[in-house]
């Protein structure tokens, strides 16, 4: 991966010469393609283990989210509990389904915190509404769905997906699809 730039170049280089008439010349030479990969290997590039660094993976997670009302909210605001991120949308179905269980696991578990990241492009209103409609009792979250942070971008795998982190910030357990009540109680045992 790191060198796409420089073989993209050297593959344009080597197309333009094949298809070129004899009156064009090709401006890019050995030398120039040599610099450009040369270049692009000095750049210090994250490897897989640094790009995961926050997401309780190899280390707490960590995030800084906005709730409905425009707070922020961290993942450090919870430790100590148990943290159950659940991602869904207005217009899934299974998501839909499995609020009423969200709701009765989270007003029946004090020292577990659930929260509902909202993986769609909604207007804040519109989910104000729908958190209202089901007697939502946990913190909803929004976030940029079209660029999410890493932590949150398998969310959006399969809706509705829901992981457990430890009371230390660690990744506990994953699910994916409707979730019940004891089907939660089960996965932060």
């Amino acid at each position: 991966m790191k060198n796409n730039h420089c073989l993209t170049l050297l593959f344009v280089s080597i197309m333009l010469t094949a298809c070129s008439d004899e009156d064009v010349q090709v401006s890019t030479t050995d030398s120039e393609i040599k610099k450009a990969v040369q270049s692009e290997t000095k750049k210090p590039h994250k490897t897989t283990a640094e790009a995961k660094v926050e997401d309780g993976i190899d280390a707490p997670l960590v995030f800084t989210l906005t709730d409905l009302e425009g707070q922020p909210v961290k993942a450090s605001d919870f430790r100590g509990k148990w943290l159950i991120l659940n991602y869904w949308a207005t217009w899934c179905a299974p998501c839909r389904d499995e609020m009423p269980e969200l709701v009765k696991f989270q007003a029946e578990n004090q020292s577990v915190q659930i929260l509902g990241i909202a993986y769609e492009d909604a207007e804040v209103d519109k989910l104000k509404h729908f958190a209202a409609d089901f007697n939502i009792n946990y913190p909803l979250l929004t976030m940029d769905v079209y660029n999410p942070p890493a932590f949150a971008q398998e969310g959006g795998l399969g809706l509705p997906t829901t992981i457990v982190y430890t009371p230390e910030g660690m990744r506990h357990k994953k699910h994916m699809g409707p979730i019940d009540a004891k089907g939660l109680m089960e996965m932060i045992q």
